[in-house]
């Protein structure tokens, strides 16, 4: 059994709530940081079974524990939920939210935190604190930033019940659908299970990623985009008032109505969200007893439809070697060792679709 007994996870998204439980089904005391509230966030679809590679048990398990009963595309918040829940049921996971972290290194025989409301020593540290992570800068302080893939996706999820009664559509309505802009943009539309996993008509979700590459000015304007470097999603409240008016336009052009009707649902209740895509292709992913994660270690364009199993690989592969190991450097080494040809890979086969369809 490993002398390794403590970890921190910076991040409480799906890699740092995925991670989180890897480690403690080893039996790992876990302390997760997440910078935001307990309350509910909102995000993208995506699908638990696309892309999956890793299948050892802990994969499986985590698989499963993501999914609940679902087999198809669920919402984000979702499947974030199922994690969320069972990390609270797990006695050796302590979740911490509005503790943002403002620095992380190593301080003799641990690796530290410090955040706005404390400090935070364990044995190992896991950064799952996505694309504009700032555990990356001190892993590899030579490229610690992810680059703008040159696009941004609107995202939003929209329950059915919000949108007329007669756009809703009937229980043979195709779960996924395309739809172009007008120039180079286009939709991704998805019809998915409520929160509470039905699927009758009226009680689902409308899942929405509308690919834009034309609305990058926003972005820089808005200190979101800075020298190619992304530093943050905007939420609805941060897009101008002009650019929203004319998403709603757009949509009502070009969308059918059920979908522009839930753009428009998305921007009065301040649900959409401008999130440019950053792409990061790592040359290491630990130093010393700190390593990275998730979007952090290989953040990637969603076309590849492989960001959250990538994720989990890299819990179930973390999770899967800490009974092999007492010291923290040849842990985290043999994991880079192990994950940075993979991740890596896994961003390159994205990157000829950004650079055909980004722009500056």
């Amino acid at each position: 059994m490993s002398q390794i007994k403590t970890a921190i996870v910076v991040g409480g998204s799906l890699a740092g709530m995925m991670m989180a439980l890897a480690l403690a089904k080893t039996g790992i005391k876990v302390t997760v940081l997440e910078r935001h509230s307990a309350s509910e966030r909102r995000g993208a679809v995506l699908s638990v079974h696309s892309g999956a590679i890793n299948q050892s048990a802990l994969a499986h398990e985590l698989r499963a524990i993501a999914a609940g009963d679902g087999r198809g595309i669920e919402s984000w918040r979702m499947i974030h939920q199922r994690l969320q829940n069972m990390a609270h049921n797990t006695p050796n996971i302590d979740v911490h939210f509005n503790e943002v972290v403002q620095e992380v290194g190593e301080n003799g025989g641990h690796a530290y935190a410090q955040t706005n409301q404390g400090n935070y020593q364990a044995e190992i540290l896991v950064g799952a604190d996505g694309g504009s992570s700032l555990v990356r800068k001190y892993v590899n302080p030579q490229q610690p930033n992810a680059i703008f893939a040159g696009y941004q996706l609107w995202v939003a999820i929209v329950e059915e019940e919000l949108v007329p009664k007669n756009l809703w559509p009937g229980k043979r309505y195709s779960d996924f659908q395309e739809f172009d802009g007008a120039d180079d943009d286009f939709l991704f539309a998805m019809i998915v299970p409520g929160m509470d996993g039905s699927r009758e008509v009226g009680h689902r979700q409308i899942g929405l990623a509308w690919y834009d590459n034309g609305s990058n000015d926003v972005l820089y304007q808005s200190g979101a985009v800075q020298n190619n470097h992304v530093l943050h999603t905007l939420n609805t409240r941060s897009i101008p008032q002009e650019i929203r008016m004319q998403l709603i336009g757009r949509a009502q052009k070009y969308f059918p109505p059920l979908f522009a009707k839930a753009i428009q649902v998305a921007i009065e209740r301040e649900y959409l969200v401008a999130t440019p895509i950053s792409e990061y292709v790592a040359s290491k992913m630990s130093r010393g007893r700190v390593t990275i994660v998730g979007d952090a270690a290989h953040a990637l364009t969603p076309m590849t439809g492989k960001g959250f199993n990538s994720s989990l690989d890299d819990a179930a592969t973390l999770g899967g070697l800490i009974s092999k190991y007492d010291d923290a450097n040849q842990l985290l080494q043999k994991f880079e060792d192990l994950r940075l040809p993979i991740d890596t890979e896994i961003v390159r086969s994205g990157q000829s679709f950004s650079q055909s369809y980004g722009r500056e």
